[in-house]
């Protein structure tokens, strides 16, 4: 394989990256406006103490006694942040390797 053709396929596999992370963010973004639209509508109805957030969606409510209820996990926001944060950075690399190529 020629030198040129390694880059092209190093450049493919960046790409490849970006949209798989892109995709992991889409798909939990959609997880959590189906949690916190569909699946804790009814929070508004019982709840002293509601609580909501945009990225990502959530509506939770805090209970008297310290549970709460209705909130996304850390583990999920962790790797929604992070594979916004790595389809960032692998976004970045790919379109620096473009500038560069063009050259």
């Amino acid at each position: 394989m020629t030198s040129t053709g390694i880059r092209d396929a190093q450049l493919n596999r960046l790409w490849g990256a970006v949209c798989a992370f892109a995709g992991i963010a889409f798909l939990l973004w959609a997880l959590s406006w189906v949690n916190a639209s569909v699946l804790n509508e009814d929070l508004e109805s019982h709840c002293e103490d509601l609580r909501t957030a945009g990225v990502p969606f959530e509506k939770s409510c805090a209970h008297a006694d310290g549970t709460v209820e209705g909130a996304n996990s850390v583990l999920f926001e962790g790797i929604f942040f992070g594979s916004m944060a790595a389809g960032v950075a692998c976004l970045a690399v790919a379109l620096m390797a473009e500038i560069v190529r063009r050259k």
